[in-house]
């Protein structure tokens, strides 16, 4: 089996050990593992048939809707949706 070499920084070791003990496995198992499912899980994330010149095109497509314009958005949507959502938990009806 081919082998790969991975520098972990020491902050992530805590981390990746329990993750790791989760699911009953050693650290270097669970890396392997959840590469597996995640590779799998990119492969599938794109439309079947989708050539390279479609998955350019809707990248582009997404980053120029990234960049703007944005709606507006009021200044006092938080209290207004606080006030909906209390008036929910209360019981009471509330015409925003």
């Amino acid at each position: 089996m081919p082998q790969l070499t991975i520098d972990v920084p020491e902050t992530l070791m805590p981390l990746l050990t329990r993750k790791a003990e989760g699911v009953r496995e050693t650290p270097e198992e669970f890396i392997v593992s959840y590469l597996s499912v995640n590779l799998d899980q990119d492969d599938s994330a794109l439309p079947q048939g989708m050539t390279s010149e479609e998955q350019k095109r809707l990248e582009d497509i997404l980053e120029e809707r990234d960049k703007g314009p944005f709606v507006p958005v009021p200044d006092d949507l938080v209290d207004r949706v606080m006030e909906k959502a209390m008036a929910r938990v209360h019981g009471h009806k509330v015409h925003v």
